[in-house]
């Protein structure tokens, strides 16, 4: 069965260096689109380095053969089964969440831009998030620096519809580069099952 969908790391992935750059220019609407496409495709691709290596299942589960209908074949959907093979923490969850909601406030509706109320809400929760994600990081030393920009953001959300597209554009930008560290240590879950397998009987001998 053929993969029909796009290959993140291959045919989407524009490497570290061009993350940033590669989608700046976005209007609006394709931004709000295209990060979540982005980050869905990344997703499916590395639940698939999760999952029991049964190729043919994985494809018609997540939808890789283009079938929407699949059990997994939603982003929503593959959110929450990330969550539940544990790629994804319920913080990442809750921010992928909210970019779905501002994706499909700009798929489905004709007026609106990152002034307009529903996609100021959602965007004013996903600054939360990520302001709390970034303190948390910052606290534990995994990062440095200061929340002066991310708060500087938040400020400028009501006003400035630029405000907007830059969290968005920076929280994909974080994604993308955490996904594609995560891509070559995504253990399967067979592979797992077999290694404390063999440590159990290494043990014993």
């Amino acid at each position: 069965m053929a993969w029909k969908i796009e290959r993140w790391l291959s045919e989407v992935f524009p490497g570290e260096s061009q993350i940033y750059a590669e989608y700046r220019e976005l209007p609006s609407r394709e931004l709000a689109i295209v990060t979540a496409a982005v980050l869905d495709v990344a997703l499916a691709e590395l639940i698939t380095l999760r999952l029991a290596d049964k190729e043919k299942e994985a494809q018609e589960f997540l939808g890789l053969n283009g079938d929407g209908r699949a059990p997994a074949g939603s982003f929503g959907a593959r959110i929450q089964l990330g969550v539940l093979v544990g790629l994804l923490t319920p913080h990442d969850a809750a921010a992928l969440r909210v970019i779905k909601e501002i994706r499909n406030l700009f798929a489905h509706r004709v007026r609106i831009d990152f002034l307009s109320p529903p996609v100021l809400k959602a965007t004013t929760k996903l600054h939360g998030l990520w302001l709390e994600h970034t303190l948390a990081l910052i606290d534990a030393g995994a990062i440095s620096g200061s929340t002066k920009h991310i708060t500087e953001l938040g400020r400028q959300l009501p006003n400035n519809s630029e405000a907007g597209e830059g969290l968005l554009l920076s929280v994909l930008t974080v994604y993308q580069a955490y996904f594609h560290r995560m891509h070559s240590r995504v253990l399967r879950i067979g592979d797992a099952l077999l290694s404390q397998e063999e440590d159990a009987s290494s043990s014993t001998s």
